[in-house]
């Protein structure tokens, strides 16, 4: 019979950070939107920089959550050493929001916007759930992009008497519909 830890949140957690501290792909993504952030910001391009600075943070969580699925499905192993699916994909948010908070906000901070630290965690959770529903980290990065910079741009643009729902909102969906897809499909 096996033994469950009492308190499994902590471990799955743990777990989840490690994961995501050891992934090369993501220590590049942070480097690499750090130093594009600070090239930018000498640039000075009209707009400013946090826009160029979230394209990376998209990036990141599309890889924090899609390596799971690239070449063999790691979460199958996933699933088996953590069995309960809720608190897996609690655990996997937190531990992302967690480990990917402070780069994020070097990364605002880099772009000379500390305060928009918020709205690109938004996107980093946002394309988390994304990468979760597609389970490709390729066709994740594209329908985000998509969607970023030229879907929102261009109705704003040509609909500005559509009122879209702020951004939080959208993120908070799009993680349930990640949730509810997890905890529903086969891995």
């Amino acid at each position: 019979m096996a033994v469950r830890p009492a308190r499994p949140v902590i471990p799955a957690v743990t777990a989840e950070v490690i994961k995501l501290v050891t992934l090369p792909s993501v220590r590049l993504t942070v480097a690499l939107t750090w130093a594009v952030t600070v090239l930018l910001r000498l640039v000075d391009p009209p707009g400013g920089v946090v826009r160029y600075s979230q394209v990376g943070v998209l990036v990141l969580g599309v890889l924090a959550a899609g390596h799971e699925y690239q070449s063999g499905g790691q979460v199958r192993s996933t699933l088996l050493a953590v069995p309960r699916r809720p608190l897996l994909i609690a655990a996997k948010c937190f531990a992302l929001v967690v480990t990917a908070g402070p780069p994020v906000f070097v990364a605002a901070l880099l772009a000379g916007a500390p305060g928009a630290t918020g709205g690109l965690l938004v996107d980093l959770l946002l394309a988390a759930g994304v990468a979760t529903i597609v389970r490709h980290p390729v066709g994740a990065t594209a329908a985000l992009l998509t969607a970023y910079q030229m879907v929102v741009p261009l109705i704003r643009a040509n609909l500005p008497e559509v009122a879209l729902p702020p951004a939080p909102v959208w993120a908070a969906a799009v993680v349930a519909a990640a949730a509810v897809t997890f905890l529903l499909r086969e891995a």
